[in-house]
């Protein structure tokens, strides 16, 4: 695991984005592992100025986001629609390749994937709890894609795309297992507010702990970890 450290949440989008940038020119058939959160949004915005600059192309890639909640009564909070305003509207990506798992056959998503040729470069978040997707604490290290019922702490931090009440947030979701992340062949994880200090703290020791789901990318090989430096102050 290598620990980057860099001033703001703009730079490590910046630096993130260029990752997916330089893979993708190497490789435009690149499979992607994508996330949603406030994290990624900044690699999301450098990511659509790259390709209106010309310096990327999404035309032949395909994109496996993490996960969706279930029964969201607002559609402009699912994550599709959250991917569709943020990168899939805003690049020639085609719609027909971003895939999101289904709750109806959750065990489908893992099969998907593997059939496509395996997740290339996942991007990751972290919650406070240390969850990566909605893996929450107590997740089994190898579980694969699954439905989740979402901690307190969960809908508290999530609350606030519902307009600060955590009864509208979906109290369920879909999510790649732990077992289906680490398939990915390189994991780039992004944390950048002081409310994850504890979650990378966790993650930094090296110890895996199940209490800590994110702890379970000491298991692999080729893991980035960006973090903010208000996160370690």
């Amino acid at each position: 695991m290598r620990i980057i450290v860099l001033h703001d949440a703009e730079e490590i989008g910046k630096r993130v984005s260029e990752i997916f940038i330089d893979a993708l020119n190497r490789n435009p058939k690149m499979i992607l592992g994508l996330a949603t959160g406030s994290s990624p949004l900044p690699v999301y915005h450098h990511l659509v100025e790259a390709y209106k600059q010309g310096r990327v192309s999404f035309r032949d890639a395909k994109s496996y986001n993490l996960d969706e909640y279930l029964r969201c009564s607002d559609k402009t909070q699912t994550y599709r629609y959250f991917m569709a305003q943020n990168l899939f509207n805003k690049v020639d990506i085609q719609k027909s390749n971003t895939f999101f798992p289904d709750p109806n056959s959750p065990e489908s998503y893992d099969k998907t994937i593997a059939l496509a040729g395996g997740v290339d470069l996942q991007l990751l978040g972290i919650g406070v709890d240390g969850h990566i997707g909605f893996n929450e604490p107590g997740t089994a290290f190898d579980s694969k894609t699954h439905i989740v019922n979402l901690a307190p702490s969960t809908l508290l931090a999530n609350a606030r795309f519902f307009g600060g009440d955590t009864s509208k947030v979906p109290s369920q979701a879909v999510t790649m297992g732990l077992g289906t992340i680490l398939q990915a062949r390189h994991i780039v994880l992004v944390a950048d507010t002081p409310s994850k200090k504890e979650a990378v703290q966790r993650l930094m020791s090296h110890q895996k702990d199940i209490a800590w789901p994110a702890s379970v990318l000491n298991d692999h090989a080729n893991t980035d970890v960006f973090i903010s430096e208000d996160v370690l102050a």
